[in-house]
């Protein structure tokens, strides 16, 4: 009989290798007993996982965090809390676990399975997102707004899940975070699977079909050769299916796509992605973006031709495209729900300058 750790493993590689939930080091899942908490480790990617990928908790310690007061300031707020986590470890300390640890811990069933879904990220990064998900799904599921990741994130899903435990007198299995994703809970991994079909299932009924897969043919070296007279490091991969030629048609249409939705937007695209007009000067339009923002575009956009992803690895290169032609499912996807609802600078800025979203994607990168 497969052990609960072994079954952890198991349902954290069926949805680390399918796209359509998670990508890179996105998500992460958890199972606990009475004692112990084994949660992935920060930046480790769910696809191919194995026992040294996840990080075991003490409870105790954990549920100590609850009740701890912490610093006003987020700076050092975060850097307190991350202390009391690595004091709850009890394996190997050489891994850090996930930055929402807490939240696996207050959720009372024993499996946690917290991914990014692109159809569910479809309607929670939408204008209309919070009435449509009771639409869909009742007062059965909690839905928490946008909140800063973190300590932050972990209180404001803690008042809610204390109010629907009063109301509700049972544990909720759906927490759906607004422009982030959906914590998914069960007694069984079974239990989490189909949950999880349900969602995908109700939803499938009324978003929009994505364009198709078919590229449109352009020949990107001269473009490429371009950026390499003015950055030789780069490493650069393109696209130019349907659905991009849908954001890259014009300036207006780029508008769609041009800030991040969601806290994995910005770890592997940044905040800010270069359009280069046709005509347009893409030597001085690259140094000029350097020169405003501190660093050059991970995405460009080329009117009418595609978008290029830029990194400093191939294996880096090809996550940024990932991540990025997600956000432009999950921005086309959001028509059905009133169009897309980005975040807002503030928003932005927290996860931007966040230590642990840095260290996340330095992990990704295989560092």
């Amino acid at each position: 009989m497969e052990t609960n750790l072994k079954q952890l493993i198991r349902i954290s590689r069926l949805y680390g290798q399918n796209p359509d939930y998670v990508i890179a080091g996105g998500g992460n899942t958890s199972y606990k007993d009475n004692e112990r908490l084994w949660v992935k480790a920060s930046g480790i990617s769910m696809a191919d996982i194995d026992e040294d990928g996840f990080v075991c908790l003490d409870r105790k310690k954990l549920q100590a965090i609850l009740d701890n007061k912490y610093s006003d300031l987020p700076n050092i707020r975060e850097q307190e809390v991350k202390t009391d986590l690595h004091n709850a470890i009890l394996s190997s300390k050489n891994k850090r676990p996930s930055v929402e640890t807490s939240m696996h811990e207050i959720i009372q069933y024993p499996f946690v399975v917290h991914t990014h879904p692109t159809l569910v990220n479809g309607l929670l990064c939408s204008k209309n997102s919070k009435s449509v998900v009771h639409q869909l799904f009742g007062d059965e599921v909690i839905y928490v707004p946008y909140t800063d990741p973190g300590y932050t994130l972990f209180k404001a899903v803690e008042t809610e899940l204390k109010i629907f435990r009063t109301e509700k007198r049972k544990e909720p299995n759906i927490i759906f975070l607004e422009n982030h994703g959906v914590f998914v809970a069960g007694d069984s991994t079974e239990s989490v699977q189909k949950i999880y079909s349900d969602i995908q299932r109700k939803l499938l009924r009324v978003l929009v079909e994505l364009p198709g897969n078919h590229t449109v043919p352009h020949s990107f070296i001269s473009v490429i050769n371009k950026i390499r007279d003015v950055n030789d490091s780069a490493f650069i991969v393109s696209d130019a299916d349907e659905l991009t030629q849908f954001f890259v048609k014009d300036e207006d249409s780029f508008k769609w796509i041009a800030k991040p939705f969601t806290p994995d937007n910005i770890v592997y695209c940044k905040s800010s992605y270069l359009f280069l007009k046709q005509g347009g000067d893409l030597a001085l339009e690259y140094l000029a973006f350097r020169s405003r923002f501190g660093y050059y575009p991970k995405i460009i956009a080329l009117q009418g031709k595609g978008i290029l992803a830029l990194e400093d690895s191939e294996k880096s290169a090809h996550i940024v495209m990932d991540v990025f032609k997600d956000m432009m499912k999950v921005s086309y996807l959001s028509q059905s729900f009133g169009g897309p609802r980005p975040l807002n600078q503030k928003q932005i800025s927290f996860i931007d300058n966040w230590e642990v979203e840095n260290y996340r994607r330095k992990i990704s990168k295989g560092g």
